[in-house]
């Protein structure tokens, strides 16, 4: 054990009592259950310019992931999975970049769903999600179109170690920069180079319009406890104990609020979870 440890322990057990109001919930090292709901609002009425025949969305496609990893981003360049699931609607071969971040550990779980087979309408799915890899990446196409998508991007579904009740995200269209059609039904124009993906909001034939719908994540279950450190079923001291020598050493287990780094912020949020126990 560090020499550090005793001193930093007797420090934060004395802050401790401060910390516990701060935050109600416990989560950590823990497998979250998720429901996804996607409401497809976009229509003839929310948005009339050159509406096409046959709106409807592909299917969802997507992973959960840690901070090491993006999938896309808006203002970079599309992957081969992003341009096929953009201009096709296609799954593969994004799901073949998830599954190779999955095997180096950057991601933990493939997430993959139901189409809209006609706009507006509604999907749901649900998926699971660990404190180890927080965040999420959907995404679905708009179709028809060149290379319009709605989704999201590295999407945390907890705050320091707790997992969120509810997150509610308004759909932007972006384009994949693949595909230089102005139009829903342009025929196919492929951009050479290809360009950053862009927000589409304020372009044609979207400026003005609302977001073309939503996706709501709501929290089912969760499984596990954070109090519980070490994972021997009890919430004690020695999970304290733990969590510091691993911290100490900075080990990836003691990354409590999945940002990447290992630094008194995750002191702070161990210590909240601690205060709270094992609920």
């Amino acid at each position: 054990m560090s020499s550090r440890i005793p001193h930093a322990l007797t420090t934060l057990v004395a802050v401790a009592g401060a910390l516990a109001p701060l935050r109600a919930g416990a989560a950590g090292e823990t497998t979250a259950t998720y429901e996804l709901v996607f409401n497809a609002t976009w229509s003839p009425d929310t948005h009339p310019l050159d509406f096409p025949g046959g709106p409807h969305f592909s299917g969802l496609i997507g992973g959960t992931h840690d901070v090491r990893v993006h999938f896309w981003r808006p203002g970079g360049i599309a992957s081969q999975g992003i341009e096929d699931m953009a201009e096709r609607g296609r799954k593969s071969p994004l799901d073949a970049e998830i599954n190779a971040a999955i095997a180096v550990g950057e991601a933990e779980f493939l997430v993959s769903g139901g189409n809209i087979a006609f706009s507006p309408g509604s999907r749901s799915h649900t998926f699971q999600v660990t404190s180890s890899h927080p965040l999420v990446t959907i995404v679905s196409m708009i179709a028809p179109s060149p290379d319009w998508f709605v989704g999201v991007d590295a999407l945390p579904l907890s705050a320091d170690g707790v997992w969120l009740p509810e997150v509610v995200v308004e759909l932007a269209p972006f384009d994949a920069g693949t595909d230089s059609g102005i139009s829903y039904e342009s025929p196919d124009d492929d951009t050479d180079p290809h360009e950053p993906i862009r927000d589409l909001s304020d372009e044609y034939p979207f400026q003005g319009t609302p977001p073309l719908g939503t996706f709501t994540f709501t929290l089912v279950s969760v499984d596990g406890c954070a109090a519980d450190f070490n994972d021997d079923g009890v919430s004690d001291t020695r999970d304290v104990l733990d969590f510091l020598n691993a911290w100490t050493a900075a080990e990836p287990a003691a990354d409590i609020n999945a940002d990447g780094a290992i630094n008194t912020l995750d002191v702070l949020a161990f210590l909240d979870l601690w205060n709270t126990g094992c609920v």
